[in-house]
């Protein structure tokens, strides 16, 4: 991961595996963090934040009442976010098994298209909530592997052949990193795991939703 964030066409990549729906995505996103603040006023956490273009978009959107943390193992993503309103951002090197923060000190944790990623989803989960206030919330949006067997088909053959071959146009050195995507997918469950994990492990979901079969969404509030 950590040689992904020095791509200078790293967000033009991002665009394309999402299907040229990445600022929809993120839209999504954001209004899911907006929402879950309400009068917390502590801090929020971008888990998994590699560049910070997820909390990019959200600053840039005109949210800056509330100070956040960028949270990722690689300092060379950490690195690259550069001088981003360092009033409200800060940055931690460390990974989500085992949070650098004080328990119940977070209003809310968001994390875009990095929980696939992490290598113990139950662990992480355990150290989202440890950290999360009561009330607060834990925002996911990422592409999943899909319940439909069909689906999670055309999601494979999407990784394996088409992707490699976007990517090869958009930017060719990195290739070999993207094509390796798929592996990500496995020994995880679909949708309805995902969603059943996170409600038992963190609280109610209060929202999910779906795109194209392979993006999702899921905000959840600490019981």
């Amino acid at each position: 991961m950590n040689k992904v964030f020095t791509y200078s066409n790293y967000e033009l990549v991002n665009t394309v595996v999402t299907l040229f729906q990445l600022r929809r995505l993120r839209y999504w996103g954001f209004r899911e963090v907006i929402s879950s603040v309400g009068n917390c006023d502590g801090y929020l956490l971008d888990l998994g934040a590699g560049d910070g273009s997820m909390t990019k978009f959200i600053i840039r959107n005109r949210f800056r009442r509330r100070p956040i943390i960028l949270l990722d193992p690689a300092i060379s993503g950490l690195k690259s976010v550069g001088n981003l309103y360092p009033e409200v951002v800060d940055r931690v090197v460390g990974v989500s098994e085992y949070l650098p923060i004080k328990p119940r000190s977070l209003c809310t944790v968001y994390t875009a298209f990095a929980f696939r990623q992490f290598g113990n989803k139950v662990l992480a989960l355990l150290e989202v909530r440890r950290v999360l206030r009561k009330g607060g919330s834990f925002i996911i949006l990422d592409f999943w592997k899909p319940d439909n067997p069909l689906t999670h088909a055309i999601l494979l053959f999407y990784l394996t052949f088409a992707l490699p071959l976007l990517v090869s146009i958009a930017a060719p050195r990195e290739v070999g990193d993207y094509a390796t995507m798929r592996i990500t997918l496995r020994n995880i469950g679909g949708f309805s795991w995902l969603r059943g994990l996170i409600n038992d492990l963190i609280g109610n979901v209060v929202l999910y939703r779906t795109y194209l079969g392979i993006f999702l969404i899921i905000r959840a509030v600490r019981s």
